[in-house]
């Protein structure tokens, strides 16, 4: 039994290790983006918006479609962000390019054939804060969130299991963590509101 116990332990220590080294820069950019996501206040991720108008041709009006106004308008605008949003009506088409820290809005008179774009920019903060969301960021990026998630849990198993086989520090351990996960629940009872 404690041969098994001492495998165990030592699978567990070396996979802590390791699984918490190949998710430390992850978790190192999701603690301070959280920390700035709470901090609003700072005023580091403030969009700065630039207003222009282009010029629409006839042609491009004619028969209108979310893959044809959006590639128009990445050639001519010089950006890849993709279409996050297409709405078209008789009198306007309105054309939504998003990515992480930035926001593109084009509407269109079709009437005018004039195209007003808004461009919103909040630096490379507001990329680092909407990457920790998860917004306008790809499937990709979706699963790397996944993956840091289960690199986070396992990370935490393996402590878990690690702390077990040090006799020594063991008590103390899980009396921290005891206290740990009480102050979280006191604090979500009395000071969150319901």
């Amino acid at each position: 039994m404690k041969h098994i116990l001492r495998v165990v332990s030592h699978w567990g220590l070396l996979l802590h290790i390791y699984v918490s080294m190949a998710g430390f820069t992850l978790v190192l950019l999701f603690a301070v983006t959280g920390l700035t996501l709470n901090h609003q206040d700072f005023g580091w991720g403030d969009p700065k918006v630039q207003m222009s108008s282009i010029d629409i041709p006839a042609g491009t009006l004619e028969h209108p479609s979310r893959e044809s106004m959006g590639k128009y308008l990445q050639e001519t605008l010089h950006f890849r962000s993709a279409v996050t949003d297409y709405r078209e009506d008789n009198e306007q088409i309105q054309v939504i390019f998003a990515a992480p820290g930035h926001r593109t809005l084009v509407t269109i008179d079709r009437t005018r054939k004039k195209g007003e774009v808004e461009m919103e920019s909040r630096g490379t903060l507001g990329r680092l804060d909407d990457l920790h969301k998860g917004f306008d960021s790809g499937r990709t990026w979706y699963w790397v969130i996944d993956i840091t998630a289960i690199l986070l849990t396992i990370s935490s198993l393996t402590g878990m299991i690690t702390l077990l086989s040090l006799r020594a520090r063991r008590r103390s351990g899980f009396i921290v963590g005891g206290l740990g996960i009480a102050m979280v629940v006191v604090i979500y009872l009395v000071f969150v509101p319901a």
